[in-house]
């Protein structure tokens, strides 16, 4: 999470305190709660969210609130918590091999970043087990599919000829 100068610095630095709130089954932990800010530089901040293994697949919101200079501002930050999520990060496939139940959707995210030459553009084109392919998915792009019938499938990706995985799904 980016933090940017806030307005109310009037000295050349502000501290801001941070907190955060979340629905049930959901946790929140920044790496630090307290951020002191210069009035020309950003920072940055790990905010870490855990979701318990009870917890529904779905989309919630956490909220985000920051006090600083006898403001306090708060933020919605959309999460969406799926039970099967793979990877694509240095031109591989992570997990390589998953086994699920009939019925279930898959998540695929690219966290690759374009350097050197390569855009790290990838997708999921599936050899067996179904027709179906992503788009193209630049960083951050994600892609879903749902798995309807008992298989193996195998898929890679088109850019990356190394880049093979399989899912295996059960009745």
């Amino acid at each position: 999470m980016n933090i940017g100068p806030l307005p109310a610095a009037a000295s050349g630095t502000e501290t801001i305190t941070l907190n955060a709130s979340a629905p049930s089954g959901l946790t929140i932990k920044f790496s630090s709660n307290s951020v002191k800010l210069t009035t020309d530089v950003k920072t940055s901040v790990q905010l870490s969210i855990n979701a318990s293994q009870s917890l529904t697949p779905g989309d919630y919101k956490i909220k985000v609130g920051a006090a600083y200079g006898g403001n306090y501002k708060t933020y919605d930050i959309p999460v969406k918590v799926v039970q099967y999520l793979v990877f694509e990060q240095s031109n591989a496939f992570s997990p390589s091999s998953i086994t699920l139940k009939q019925g279930a959707t898959v998540y695929w995210i690219n966290l690759d970043t374009p350097g050197g030459g390569d855009a790290e553009i990838h997708n999921v084109v599936f050899s067996s087990g179904s027709t179906a392919q992503s788009p193209n998915m630049a960083q951050y792009d994600t892609f879903s599919f749902t798995f309807s019938s008992p298989g193996a499938y195998a898929y890679f990706c088109a850019f990356h000829p190394g880049m093979k995985a399989t899912v295996t799904v059960t009745a």
